[in-house]
């Protein structure tokens, strides 16, 4: 029997993501999450795929799928196919704006994922055999046990089945201890198309997706498939730090590669084509230096990311971070930060990651100030943004795409995109 065709949402506006973007783009080592999501699911014997977008990157996305098989010798790689949705109406809107192509598939089951959902590849390969071998079923739902309240949906049961997901019921009001993971199979892709269309059609808030789930299990037969591996769901910048601590374990462990090129040097430490790490500098592992990079005189890199082309200067130290392509360090201090593509710091600018009173870090996202759960936490620095020299950045703050920070500022609180910030009144006090 064939794997379903796989439905990955990849869309979306990822505002609460800023000042990064495009969450199932993120690249970590030689290929995006969307790259490495596709593979997973194509090592684990699916071969059509329909892949939602946003306008704007619905190009970028054709790339990607086209360069999804693994070796190329054994025939033609999996068939990705992209849909646009072209506004971010939520999961169920998603799905719909693949109606055409889910039609096509008819009454043929179909697999519902997230990109930015990063999870071990063995969830998709067991849930796909347990699917097959449990005929009869409308449906069969991952799920993660938690031991602590989650802000998520959790599953309901009758009689060994499951009868619908009740979203954030409050600590203390769970009906069970299995959150919902978006890894969906649905024995009919028309099936879902209609449940959807009854409910987009009915006014009120934007949980049409989750409204048509339950319906469909409350007269069909779905069942859950418990998930005990690792995952982590891309909400927030911060939990890009999650990511990349998952990915580089898995890398280490050879459960993964982090893609082509790639030597490893020592266990844990992985060094692209053309790195240069000069005399009296370290990387201690886990950690990935990124192909064309510079590792500079008595710097150290340990826990940490860096993407292609970026430089760590002369006596840098970058700790449990994440540093996307050409970011440029010059004798800096960035702990437990993430640093969008082309950012830069100039001499002796720090990333202070650590409150003095020992509370968790906070930070504020859409007017709203979050407790991240994090001891540590540094900057989240946009793209091609630029911080002056000796200037400090508090814990948890972030700093827009373009935005350029004077030199010797104390910056206490999120600073725009593009924004120009030469004193420390609005963006520096306390």
């Amino acid at each position: 029997m064939s794997r379903p065709v796989v439905l990955v949402l990849a869309g979306g506006a990822s505002n609460r993501f800023w000042p990064l973007r495009d969450k199932p783009l993120v690249e970590l080592g030689s290929q995006t999450l969307l790259e490495r999501h596709l593979r997973l699911l194509y090592q684990a014997g699916c071969e059509r795929f329909i892949v939602v977008s946003r306008p704007e990157t619905a190009s970028q996305i054709e790339v990607i799928g086209a360069a999804v098989d693994l070796d190329p010798a054994t025939g033609p790689g999996p068939l990705v196919r992209v849909a646009v949705q072209d506004e971010p109406r939520g999961m169920a809107d998603a799905v719909l704006a693949a109606r055409e192509l889910l039609l096509e598939v008819g009454d043929e089951p179909v697999y519902v994922t997230q990109a930015q959902d990063v999870v071990e590849g063995r969830l998709h390969a067991d849930l796909l055999d347990r699917w097959q071998r449990t005929p009869g079923l409308a449906g069969l739902v991952a799920a993660q046990r938690v031991s602590s309240y989650f802000p998520g949906g959790y599953l309901t049961f009758e009689g060994g089945y499951v009868t619908s997901v009740i979203e954030k019921p409050g600590e203390g009001s769970e009906p069970s201890d299995l959150v919902n993971l978006v890894a969906h199979v649905f024995a009919s892709a028309r099936g879902l198309v209609e449940a959807l269309d009854t409910e987009a059609a009915v006014p009120g808030p934007d949980d049409a997706y989750e409204r048509a789930l339950s319906k469909m299990m409350a007269s069909g037969r779905f069942q859950a498939h418990v998930y005990e591996g690792r995952w982590q769901a891309l909400k927030y910048p911060w939990h890009l730090l999650d990511v990349a601590d998952m990915l580089l374990d898995l890398w280490t462990s050879g459960a993964e590669s982090p893609g082509e090129g790639y030597e490893q040097r020592e266990d844990g430490v992985f060094i692209g084509r053309d790195v240069r790490v000069f005399p009296g500098a370290h990387v201690a592992p886990p950690a990935l230096i990124g192909h064309g990079s510079l590792v500079g005189h008595n710097a150290l890199v340990r826990e940490s990311i860096l993407g292609s082309r970026c430089v760590a200067g002369f006596g840098s130290e970058v700790a449990r971070s994440v540093l996307f392509e050409g970011v440029e360090l010059h004798h800096n201090y960035v702990g437990d930060s993430v640093f969008d593509r082309g950012s830069a710091m100039g001499y002796g600018a720090v990333t202070a990651n650590f409150r003095i009173d020992d509370r968790t870090v906070p930070s504020v996202v859409a007017g709203e100030r979050l407790d991240t759960g994090r001891m540590k936490l540094g900057l989240m620095l946009g793209a091609n943004a630029r911080i002056g020299v000796n200037t400090s950045t508090m814990p948890g703050v972030k700093i827009g795409a373009g935005a350029m920070v004077g030199p010797s500022m104390n910056v206490t609180r999120d600073v725009p995109a593009g924004a120009r910030v030469l004193d420390e009144s609005e963006y520096g006090r306390f």
